[in-house]
């Protein structure tokens, strides 16, 4: 590692490695050296699933071809505007009954990322689609250590039935690595983490395992050595990205620390890590951003609630179900509750968003390699509807998204239309996804 870089390039797919942990690295300057060919960044997909719809009139743009201007459940975004792509009017044609009856949050769910229609049975034979997600991971195979990273904030049961006779698997699971196989979701931040940055244990005993765990021991301090070596190799700007990096991961660590020794008894609210649900969030949001700025993976799935979620926000002040009160029947006093749970969700996605800006890689930064789906497989929650689904598109994709707009295609334009293109952009030679009609142009 001390031979000058300017002789060898560091490997995009570099380590840090100490005690069973393996650290992957940021984008560094001394990962593109001169006189070569320039390297491509990598594009990275990230698919952010809400549940119960949301207040669609704080939601949709004002019409008009000057500078966007943001609803009040948008404004938390004002600052990331120029990345984001507001688009209205897609279908998921998948969710919809088709003579199976109610349902809908199941379904919502189920075709979210398949765009299929999923079988109603509460037994074995479940059937739904694959998901453009693990289509994307299945196409770049190999290239980082994780194919692709599925999150949640609510665990859920892996059997039974969930909703109106359809499988709990529906409603607990947006990703589909085939139609009758979902990929199951990490719900736990620690565990998360440890996927992201953890050990590789399985050649050490149990006594070995349980001291290297990442709660046992700071990633950081077993990388310690190998992370002194490699900066005393780079340049000042290198290093000092190296710097926040590493930082960046202390804090995470920290979070953690916090669940660990939160009391075991909670309220009811709280989750049972002891983390208020903002903060298991927060900690889920910044583990993504790491994950993609180490090149760990470039496909994520974040569940923010199960289908039909009937999560409590006490810390906002609504302590009623959220999916009772996405059944508001237009009472003011429900609208309000929805109203503050979807700008919230807002808020912490802007934050991540903000997370995303900050890295640099290249010219630009890792939002622009990102697209940064948002959405739901539900427009109004109290209508069950599913078309003009409240979907936004963030970042840059390497050029191919233009933001600061608001798009509305055609009426009942299938949401696999814009996942056509994800494929595409990944240098898939397809010209059709589950329903699409063709590709979107964004």
């Amino acid at each position: 590692m001390a031979e000058p870089l300017f002789k060898r390039a560091l490997s995009r797919r570099t380590f840090l490695r100490g005690a069973g942990a393996a650290l992957a690295l940021p984008w560094l300057d001394a990962m593109q050296p001169a006189l070569r060919r320039t390297v491509p960044t990598p594009l990275r997909f990230v698919f952010v699933f809400s549940p119960n719809g949301k207040k669609m009139d704080e939601w949709r743009p004002a019409p008009g071809d000057g500078e966007l201007v943001l609803p009040y459940l948008l404004e938390p975004l004002t600052d990331l505007r120029q990345h984001l792509l507001v688009l209205g009017n897609l279908t998921l044609d998948g969710a919809r009954a088709h003579g199976d009856g109610p349902g809908d949050h199941a379904r919502a769910a189920g075709a979210f990322l398949t765009c299929a229609h999923p079988k109603k049975t509460g037994g074995a034979d479940i059937h739904c689609g694959v998901s453009i997600d693990q289509e994307l991971a299945a196409l770049g195979q190999g290239a980082t250590r994780l194919p692709s990273l599925e999150l949640g904030l609510e665990p859920g049961r892996a059997a039974g039935v969930c909703d109106s006779g359809y499988s709990c698997a529906y409603s607990n699971n947006i990703s589909w690595k085939t139609p009758t196989m979902p990929m199951v979701k990490e719900t736990n931040p620690r565990g998360a983490f440890e996927r992201v940055f953890g050990v590789d244990l399985s050649s050490q005993g149990a006594k070995e395992r349980e001291a290297a765990r990442p709660g046992r021991q700071s990633v950081l301090d077993a990388v310690r050595d190998d992370a002194r070596r490699l900066a005393q190799t780079l340049g000042a700007g290198d290093r000092d990205k190296l710097t926040e990096y590493l930082d960046a991961v202390r804090e995470v660590e920290r979070g953690l620390q916090a669940a660990s020794t939160a009391p075991s008894a909670m309220p009811e609210g709280l989750t049972s890590t002891g983390l208020d649900y903002r903060a298991r969030l927060r900690l889920m949001y910044q583990i993504i951003a790491l994950a993609l700025q180490g090149d760990a993976t470039r496909v994520v799935t974040l569940m923010l609630g199960n289908a039909g979620s009937n999560r409590s926000y006490p810390f906002l002040e609504v302590p009623e179900g959220h999916h009772d009160l996405s059944h508001h029947g237009g009472q003011a006093q429900k609208l309000q509750q929805i109203r503050r749970i979807n700008r919230f969700q807002i808020e912490e996605f802007a934050t991540f968003g903000q997370q995303l800006a900050a890295p640099r890689e290249g010219g630009g930064s890792l939002l622009d390699a990102c697209a940064v789906t948002y959405g739901s497989g539900i427009a109004d929650g109290n209508s069950h509807a599913h078309h003009d689904l409240p979907i936004l598109l963030l970042g840059g994709a390497n050029g191919r998204v233009r933001g600061g707009r608001a798009l509305r295609p055609s009426r009942q334009t299938p949401l696999a239309n814009l996942y056509l293109g994800y494929l595409q952009w990944s240098g898939a030679e397809r010209d059709v996804f589950a329903d699409s009609t063709g590709t979107l142009a964004v």
